[in-house]
């Protein structure tokens, strides 16, 4: 090897005339700062940054919090508006459990995770028992179950990436 090969800098993967000593914090691969792309864990290539919401591990303790709250402030509020309007429509409990999982989705800063989609069901539950338990009425009806495994599922669909 000459001291002429030993001093070449690699190159970029995506600009291959161009030297670089930059490397992806993610798969190693040589990037230029041309397709670097800036996160918070450093330099990554820009395949590796597209990388989907549920590849970036589990949800802190405190992002599934703010996600529980604002997905219970949600159910409850549109589950009053549910049982105002009519709650024997299995499509109003379907759309309860669409926004309230893309409530959770939105406040865990649209990120999804299996952990999301459990918040979002429990928020589905504890938002529109608690309406109901206000109201004067049982928790537990028969109609009321249905209600609740229909937007619950849809909730957990929504803010687990499922759907």
């Amino acid at each position: 090897m000459t001291t002429e090969q030993a001093n070449l800098a690699p190159t970029c993967v995506n600009h291959p005339k161009v030297e670089t000593r930059l490397t992806c914090s993610s798969c190693g691969d040589p990037i230029c700062p041309r397709c670097m792309v800036a996160t918070p864990v450093g330099q990554k290539c820009p395949r590796c940054a597209r990388q989907s919401g549920r590849a970036k591990g589990n949800p802190e303790s405190m992002l599934l919090a703010r996600a529980f709250g604002a997905g219970v402030a949600v159910a409850a509020a549109a589950g009053l508006l549910m049982l105002l309007v009519s709650f024997a429509s299995l499509l109003l409990a379907a759309a309860h459990g669409f926004l309230v999982g893309a409530t959770v989705r939105w406040a865990a800063r649209r990120r999804t995770h299996t952990r999301l989609g459990l918040v979002a069901a429990a928020a589905v539950v504890l938002g529109l028992g608690g309406v109901i338990l206000l109201l004067g009425g049982n928790p537990l009806g028969v109609r009321l179950l249905l209600a609740y495994a229909i937007s619950g599922g849809i909730a957990f669909a929504r803010a687990s990436g499922a759907w």
